[in-house]
């Protein structure tokens, strides 16, 4: 009976990842979609027309659905471990304490380099000298505070990048990490409320917000706030529900595939003003995300190592770097394919000198009572 009752616990797909936390490929995956982004990125970066469209959406657009499929089953995992831990205020302590590590000295840095490297190369390329970069009303400055607490408040450093396809925005991938931040809280404050472990509600918000995206679809709105919030919200949460579900979602390679197929119905007949664009593609791509995480044999590839953050960040500004000194000339294909060799150096350097000892800190327990008694 306890071998059939493993047997049946292992044909769940949330079993499968959480079982093999340290075996499967969702880091792989993510890395993937990291260069996936920079293929999508290299044609305006290079001055060759438009993102590639597919429906309503681009390549990096449903890279970056990815990402948040992914975060939802990952993080709600993350959440509901630190509070079993530790409690519910304390163990959100330690969950919010896990985030910031992991997403913000990287980003940081990665701000701090933009504004005293690249934005330095950008300047002299169009002046002789370094005067008045430093003291420009949007330099380096007010590019790293503006932007410090991941919501993007300008792109440009000083009026540069000048004289690219793509001119005045230094990192436009950023901008994707304020909404995951906020994904975050709202991981956290179901938590608080209680909710988090009471999945039907969980089920019944996702609902809601999916059915509000589709809403908007039928009635177009130009706030694109509320649009990214609806999109990436009903992405995130189904990602959390295959966790919290993840005692009676199947492992099953036809569901994968019947869901990949949808999406691509989607993305077949989508275009801005279609009903079945982003709110049936993004939601219907993240259980065959994971199931490839579980079944692909890619397990090895950033299992200690995760440079996919990395390559995120960095990609943007590596390909204007390559755009001011003309690489695009050469064409598409050299250009990015110079974007993804100049990047991935970065994006170890980001890991092994900042990210890795970040998630080392981890270790430090916030608020944790010593059981060492202090002597006067």
């Amino acid at each position: 009976m306890p071998a059939r009752m493993h047997v049946d616990r292992a044909k769940r797909l949330g079993d499968v990842l959480v079982l093999k936390r340290q075996g499967n490929s969702l880091n792989f995956l993510r890395l993937v979609m990291a260069l996936l982004v920079i293929v999508s990125h290299s044609i305006p970066l290079g001055g060759f027309g438009n993102e590639v469209i597919v429906g309503n959406q681009t390549y990096g657009g449903l890279a970056v659905d990815g990402f948040f499929g992914i975060s939802g089953f990952l993080i709600c995992g993350s959440a509901l471990r630190h509070i079993e831990r530790h409690g519910r205020w304390r163990g959100l302590v330690h969950y919010f304490w896990d985030r910031l590590l992991r997403i913000m000295p990287a980003f940081w840095l990665c701000l701090i380099v933009t504004a005293g490297i690249f934005g330095v190369v950008g300047w002299r390329a169009v002046h002789p000298t370094l005067a008045g970069y430093w003291t420009h009303p949007l330099g380096p400055l007010h590019y790293v505070s503006s932007n410090f607490l991941l919501r993007m408040g300008t792109y440009q450093i000083s009026g540069t990048p000048a004289h690219v396809p793509y001119p005045l925005a230094w990192d436009g991938s950023l901008w994707t990490l304020y909404w995951e931040s906020l994904c975050y809280v709202g991981i956290a404050l179901l938590a608080a409320l209680g909710l988090l472990f009471r999945r039907g509600f969980v089920l019944a918000i996702a609902l809601a917000i999916w059915f509000a995206e589709i809403a908007m679809f039928i009635h177009p709105s130009q706030d694109m706030g509320k649009q990214y919030a609806v999109r990436f919200a009903s992405i995130f949460l189904v990602g959390a529900l295959v966790y919290l579900y993840r005692d009676h979602v199947p492992d099953s390679g036809r569901l994968a595939l019947g869901l990949a197929a949808l999406a691509c119905v989607g993305l077949a007949v989508g275009h801005p003003d279609s009903l079945v664009s982003d709110w049936l593609v993004g939601p219907s791509l993240v259980y065959p995300v994971l199931w490839l995480g579980a079944h692909l044999p890619c397990q090895r590839i950033g299992a200690s190592n995760d440079i996919s953050y990395g390559v995120y960040i960095y990609a943007f500004p590596v390909g204007q770097l390559l755009a001011i000194a003309g690489v695009q000339k050469a064409g598409y294909l050299p250009f990015m394919l110079a974007t993804v060799v100049c990047t991935i150096p970065l994006a170890a350097a980001s890991w092994w000198g900042l990210e890795k000892w970040a998630l080392e800190a981890r270790r430090w327990q916030p608020f944790h009572r010593s059981k060492v008694t202090p002597t006067s």
